[in-house]
């Protein structure tokens, strides 16, 4: 067909599936019906019973005080605060807590010595420790969670480990992951050893992002200590762990990708993390970091970092840093042992 015998529109157009334009009808008794019908009028609810109770989403004062005390046993103390404003039946619930934290705040400050005197001796740098670990029991007999973490601290680093126990235990069943960690530490620690119990610590604590029970966790999966290996899950631990700022996880994460145990093997990946943990100051990073840059040819560097490894207390790495000394000069040497000198730890602020 040429184009002057075609006809435009064609003769019977189909319509568009869809189109944004209304449908209006040809049919004027069809749109009359529609125009006067009427569409049913939905029947009200029913009422509520008479005896029903009243709910509302702000009724704070129906939540029993015991509860609303275990629940913020383990926060801070802001939160505590912040939550005693709610209303006056949470502010009077939440007294005996806020007293707890204001007990632990200075019982902390006498344990690290802001509130402590300078020039004390000391028996009177004991007298302030004594006086802030019965700062903590009091606050810890008024519920706080936190105040039973340092009580049991406190008690272990004593020599006292059963009431360092029972105090961490207190802390854990009221949910604070530090309290969890120390009390799983505790039972690796026992004798004989509790594996599995304090493996079943550790869960909650890791889960809960305290980088210390990752990191504990990961050691005993990847030992099937307390639980079956599996070397998959401890790498998994390990990085959440050193991605929280756990140098040892750090190295290890870096073992992990350079050996494929856990990880698909990567050098790239294990060359970043083990610089990480080097720059934090591990002591086998230092030296293995030390020992990577001496076969690349860069000798200043490496003996930095053999040296650094010595002061840390890394014996095998004395023996390759008197090599290198041997093999360069003393100026070139005495760089390296100044950059060694003004070298700082990169600070890492490790989730609790």
């Amino acid at each position: 067909m040429d184009a002057a015998s075609r006809t435009w529109p064609p003769p019977n157009p189909s319509p568009a599936p869809f189109s944004s334009r209304l449908r209006v009808s040809s049919d004027p008794q069809r749109r009359r019906r529609r125009r006067h019908s009427k569409k049913p009028k939905p029947e009200p609810p029913a009422p509520p019973p008479k005896n029903a109770p009243v709910c509302s989403g702000a009724d704070f004062e129906s939540l029993p005080p015991e509860l609303l005390h275990r629940a913020l046993s383990a926060v801070g103390a802001a939160d505590v605060s912040a939550a005693s404003r709610a209303c006056r039946s949470w502010r009077d619930a939440l007294q005996p807590l806020r007293e707890a934290a204001a007990l632990h705040a200075h019982g902390r400050r006498l344990k690290h010595g802001s509130a402590v005197p300078a020039g004390l001796d000391g028996e009177g740098r004991e007298a302030a420790r004594q006086s802030a670990l019965g700062l903590f029991k009091r606050a810890a007999r008024l519920g706080s969670a936190a105040a039973m973490v340092d009580a049991g601290l406190m008690c272990w680093e004593e020599g006292q480990r059963e009431e360092a126990v029972g105090y961490y235990q207190a802390a854990s069943e009221l949910g604070h992951p530090v309290g969890m960690c120390n009390l799983g530490v505790s039972y690796l620690e026992a004798d004989p050893p509790q594996a599995e119990e304090a493996v079943r610590w550790f869960y909650p604590a890791a889960s809960a992002g305290n980088v210390r029970a990752q990191y504990n966790l990961a050691l005993c999966l990847q030992n099937g200590k307390g639980i079956k290996r599996n070397q998959r899950e401890a790498a998994k631990w390990y990085l959440r762990a050193a991605e929280g700022g756990n140098v040892r996880a750090m190295y290890n994460v870096s073992l992990c990708y350079s050996f494929g145990e856990g990880f698909t093997q990567d050098p790239v990946r294990a060359k970043k993390w083990l610089q990480l943990a080097a720059d934090c100051g591990h002591r086998k990073a230092l030296y293995e970091s030390g020992i990577k840059l001496c076969a690349t040819g860069d000798k200043v560097r490496s003996l930095m970092y053999l040296e650094l490894a010595t002061r840390h207390g890394e014996s095998a790495a004395s023996h390759m840093r008197d090599v290198i000394l041997e093999s360069l000069s003393p100026a070139i040497a005495q760089r390296a042992l100044s950059d060694a000198d003004r070298w700082r730890p990169k600070c890492l602020s490790a989730r609790r």
